[in-house]
């Protein structure tokens, strides 16, 4: 008999066939999304906007503008809500770069199609790790070894690049889309299978977190496009996405689900679109700074999930709503990614323009 998907949750629209692997879970995933990779803006949107008007000769009248959605007013943020400016960019030189994280002198490395790049916290590239599968998450360890996330394994690095390790041993279709650490115990957002991999400092699976159990109060990770991210946050619980669900989860350690917040909405305090936030980090103080795509918005949350304001609004992603708007982002290339520095900065990947950006709080002095 076919293998039954893990959580035993279909994501939203047509479901790929029962063990079917990565390409089938990514094109249900960009139906199921309405063109998920651009959140949900142009595929949940058009379903109210993209109505034919009747032939000449119909008895039914055309829509009235009591029935139409004026997307364009949200692609503009209100200037008072902004709490961060551009400090400098610099392009990742990488296609399709959806994989991001700040190291703890600094240090930016940034991961797509074509390998991993390293820059200084101004932006000079260094270290190049050459390789031929899309990357999809990169985290760094305290020791300074890179963890590389591509569909079905996590190649592990020396921090001065050579391969040490591969991890291959996981579930069909896994695809890590975020990695995160606590102490020696590894955390993997596997996109592909809709869960959390707790593993060990070796990369052996210790259990899975977040797969569909009513009798534990877990009710499975809506997980409608290649978007999935995990953090340890200060109080020492995980953080995981739930982007169809348009929520942020905490999780003890051991798996055992303990609050949810956020709520879909277009408005700013919100989250829009099919399945949003994409990713996500944490400040020393519990803090969270969010990312959407579709609606491209890098946003502020303390740690109990209250809204604080704006770190880029949509007028930022010049490119990015353009490529949106034109329908030519793509379903695997079109996030928005954010890591927070030593400094309190916050890094910026977009995927579409492929550029990186710091941006510093207002007010903060330049060191």
């Amino acid at each position: 008999m076919p293998e039954e998907p893990p959580n035993n949750q279909q994501a939203p629209g047509p479901a790929a066939p029962p063990g079917a692997g990565r390409r089938s879970f990514l094109r249900a995933a960009a139906w199921g999304g309405g063109i998920a990779g651009l959140g949900g803006l142009t595929g949940f949107v058009a379903g109210r906007l993209n109505r034919k008007r009747p032939a000449a000769g119909s008895s039914k009248a055309p829509l009235g503008a009591e029935f139409t959605y004026d997307v364009a007013r949200f692609q503009k943020s209100d200037p008072a809500l902004l709490r961060y400016g551009e400090l400098t960019r610099f392009p990742s030189g990488l296609e399709r770069a959806r994989a991001l994280a700040a190291a703890t002198d600094g240090a930016i490395f940034v991961g797509g199609l074509g390998g991993i790049r390293k820059f200084s916290p101004e932006g000079e590239p260094g270290l190049r790790i050459p390789l031929d599968a899309q990357v999809y998450s990169v985290a760094l360890r305290p020791s300074g070894e890179i963890l590389v996330g591509h569909p079905g394994k996590i190649s592990v690095f020396d921090p001065a690049g050579a391969e040490v390790a591969v991890w291959s041993d996981f579930a069909k279709g896994m695809l890590p889309t975020s990695i995160a650490f606590a102490g020696e115990q590894v955390f993997v957002a596997d996109a592909g299978n809709r869960v959390v991999l707790k593993l060990d400092a070796a990369g052996k699976k210790l259990g899975v977190i977040g797969a569909r159990d009513p009798d534990r109060n877990l009710k499975g990770f809506v997980v409608p496009s290649p978007y999935f991210c995990v953090r340890v946050a200060p109080d020492g619980l995980l953080r995981v996405t739930n982007p169809g669900e348009h929520q942020i989860e905490a999780f003890t350690l051991d798996g055992d689900f303990e609050v949810a917040w956020g709520k879909g909405s277009f408005a700013a305090e919100g989250f829009c679109g099919c399945c949003n936030p994409v990713s996500f980090d944490i400040f020393p103080d519990g803090g969270f700074v969010t990312c959407e795509k579709g609606l491209p918005r890098v946003k502020l949350y303390n740690s109990a999930g209250e809204f604080g304001g704006l770190v880029a609004g949509p007028e930022a992603f010049s490119e990015y709503l353009q490529a949106a708007n034109a329908g030519t982002a793509d379903v695997l290339g079109s996030g928005i990614y954010a890591a927070i520095n030593p400094q309190g900065r916050v890094i910026i990947l977009d995927s579409v323009s492929g550029f990186i950006r710091i941006m510093q709080r207002k007010g903060q002095a330049h060191e």
